[in-house]
């Protein structure tokens, strides 16, 4: 009935619990309720509506479902799977025991279900272990990179045969439609899943032109004048023209996210613009060079800006000096904004964090140049999982 998915892989999902359960005894946590969709997904395998218990010790996990058990059933990797019941009920359905202490999400799920939680659970302590789910889902296995790097390289293609459509007639959202549908019939799985508050993707594939560019209002340096008020960024009706435009695509294998970003032009990149792209790939370089275990993200940041300083584009790097974005990449995962954050006061690297950098040049309803990869980090630096041209002239 449901062949057309594939289970993650039950040892993915043992070594998991594995090394949430070596947390939480660390920790003395008796057990995690998860109840997001990227944690539900990561510790059972099935990413709708419902809970998953892991106990530090002693009973076996457990996946509650709200509706559809037999497809819960059918793929979840979690060896006990049952129907959800009451909500009010949920510790007791659980068998957790009085004076637990139990991790949750605090800051994803909502106040008013943390305090019904709270309400139902009497003396049993919830204690909020968001970052601790974040930071263990920030380092990938074999097989989550593996998955990574396949949606990057359909991003690949997309930008291939972006090339074979765009005019200078044609509009942003006209584009973006184009190669979300390509993407879409050739393996990509849809959702871009997002931490940030507020943070709906409608697009996987951003296009945006050069006179359409403004001042970032969203978690990207460039945001784009969107559709209407109630979301003004992304793709709009502007015309492409002859102007430098980007393509920020978000791949999507199995869940987990890649996030690539190519300029693009209807004819020939001037030479101050070649300049400005030739900025934005030394950036690049000298972040492939030192991207590698135990380097920390905050000094590489500082350093990152002192080479635009050097190479004269600051004042326009990853926006302008009234509206900078204070990163210049983020993880990506099950999730398009994951740890680690490179940004002033970013943490070491460690092996198996995945992460997208960003560098971009913007001068508002003027010129917008990108260049975005994601990398793997490996035991002797870094692996590009990205391949596509840095730029294309169509």
């Amino acid at each position: 009935m449901f062949n057309q998915f594939s289970k993650i892989p039950l040892s993915e999902i043992e070594n998991r619990i594995t090394n949430l359960k070596s947390q939480m005894k660390k920790d003395n946590i008796d057990g995690a309720i998860l109840l997001s969709t990227p944690e539900l997904y990561y510790y059972s395998g099935v990413g709708y509506d419902g809970a998953v218990f892991i106990p530090t010790e002693g009973n076996s996990p457990v996946h509650l479902v709200k509706r559809n058990l037999e497809m819960a059933q059918s793929f979840s990797q979690i060896p006990i799977v049952k129907n959800f019941g009451r909500k009010s009920k949920l510790f007791e359905t659980l068998n957790i025991k009085p004076a637990s202490k139990i991790a949750i999400e605090k800051d994803v799920l909502s106040y008013s279900f943390v305090q019904f939680l709270q309400s139902k659970a009497k003396n049993i302590q919830l204690v909020n272990y968001s970052s601790i789910f974040r930071q263990l889902r920030s380092i990938k296995s074999k097989y989550e990179i593996n998955q990574i790097e396949t949606a990057a390289m359909l991003v690949d293609q997309s930008l291939e045969y972006c090339t074979e459509i765009a005019t200078p007639e044609m509009t942003e959202i006209e584009l973006a439609i184009r190669l979300e549908r390509w993407l879409l019939e050739n393996g990509h799985d849809g959702f871009i899943t997002t931490f940030g508050f507020n943070a709906e993707l409608l697009h996987c594939a951003y296009v945006i032109s050069s006179q359409s560019s403004v001042l970032n209002i969203y978690f990207t340096p460039i945001s784009g004048q969107g559709l209407s008020l109630k979301y003004p960024f992304g793709p709009s009706r502007q015309k492409l023209k002859t102007n430098p435009f980007i393509v920020d695509t978000c791949g999507n294998s199995q869940g987990y996210i890649s996030d690539t970003t190519r300029t693009f032009i209807c004819g020939k990149f001037d030479v101050k613009t070649q300049d400005q792209l030739e900025s934005l790939h030394q950036i690049k370089r000298f972040l492939q060079r030192k991207l590698k275990p135990n380097v920390n993200l905050g000094d590489l940041y500082n350093d990152v800006m002192e080479l635009s300083t050097d190479l004269g584009i600051h004042e326009n790097f990853m926006g302008t000096s009234s509206d900078r974005v204070a990163f210049i990449g983020h993880g990506v995962g099950l999730e398009l904004d994951e740890l680690p954050v490179f940004y002033a006061k970013g943490p070491d690297l460690i092996v198996g964090n995945v992460l997208a950098c960003e560098p971009k040049f913007f001068i508002q309803e003027e010129k917008v140049l990108g260049i975005e990869d994601t990398f793997v980090i490996i035991e002797n630096g870094n692996r590009l999982l990205s391949k596509a041209p840095e730029y294309f002239e169509i």
